[in-house]
């Protein structure tokens, strides 16, 4: 096993393993496009295959190939001529560039696939957070368990940083929580942002959870000022209830943004970034 790993980071098949860590990515990134969609309706990711959700015209597989397809259907159902959104090849070849930025970065073996998972995890968790203000833990937790076993293999992580990023990402956000409901009564941010959270702090460790928490707040601001100011939207988070947010004030609600596609940026980015610069960032030069 170590011999193979040797040999598809070596400079002669440096090009191929890039080739196919990208395949792979695109291939996985057509799943993960099955997951956005099935998971918030409650529908299996397995069964039955996929359909068009206007006329269940069922895909065939050479309708099913990650971007291509898309491009030679001119983006429309072969069926009913319903428009497939441009959001699918776009997921897919989001996935397979950000599989391609892990394997640069830290190279190939087996264990790669842990850090697979999380930033896949991650794509997933953020847009379903961003159309329905939900996180679904069977999607996050499991981050949680595989980078304690990717800090296990993963010399520039040591599983006791991952233990400890794990505590901190969770309970920076526990203590906010706490601190803002004894304060205004008010429930400010779910558990799903400290799942999050937690869960990129077993990929990062704990000395780059607050690098994560700051970028993403950052991110939010630049959100809300966006949704607010230049698409004069009245609510970004359309599907938080007055019960999500323990209040009766309409203005909260007004004012409410959902936190976890900024959370999942953030981490992905962090977790991506050369250590260089970041160890630049986190140390001040």
């Amino acid at each position: 096993m170590k011999e193979l790993e040797i040999l598809l980071n070596s400079k002669q098949l440096l090009g191929f393993t890039a080739t196919f860590v990208f395949i792979f990515g695109l291939l996985f990134g057509s799943f993960l496009n099955v997951c956005i969609y099935r998971i918030p309706i409650g529908k299996s990711i397995v069964f039955p295959p996929s359909s068009c959700t206007k006329c269940n015209h069922q895909i065939r597989w050479y309708e099913n190939i990650p971007v291509f397809s898309w491009i030679f259907l001119g983006g429309k159902c072969s069926g009913c001529g319903e428009k497939i959104s441009l959001i699918y090849p776009v997921i897919e070849l989001l996935n397979a560039n950000l599989y391609l930025f892990v394997f640069l970065k830290y190279g190939f073996s087996w264990h790669i696939f842990c850090a697979f998972y999380f930033v896949s995890a991650l794509v997933v968790t953020g847009v379903i957070d961003y159309k329905t203000q939900y996180v679904y833990s069977k999607v996050i937790l499991p981050v949680i368990l595989l980078g304690l076993l990717w800090s296990w293999f993963e010399p520039s992580m040591g599983f006791q940083n991952s233990l400890l990023g794990i505590g901190l990402g969770a309970g920076v956000l526990l203590f906010v929580i706490l601190v803002f409901y004894i304060v205004t009564r008010k429930i400010g941010m779910g558990l799903g942002d400290v799942y999050i959270l937690a869960a990129i702090g077993a990929f990062v460790g704990p000395m780059k959870v607050p690098l994560v928490l700051l970028i993403a707040s950052l991110l939010g601001i630049l959100g809300f000022f966006l949704g607010k100011v230049v698409f004069k939207k009245k609510r970004i988070a359309e599907n938080v209830t007055a019960e999500d947010l323990h209040t009766k004030n309409e203005k909260d609600l007004e004012n409410a943004i959902y936190f976890g596609p900024f959370l999942a940026f953030a981490g992905i980015l962090v977790f991506l970034l050369p250590n260089e610069i970041l160890n630049k960032i986190i140390f001040l030069g």
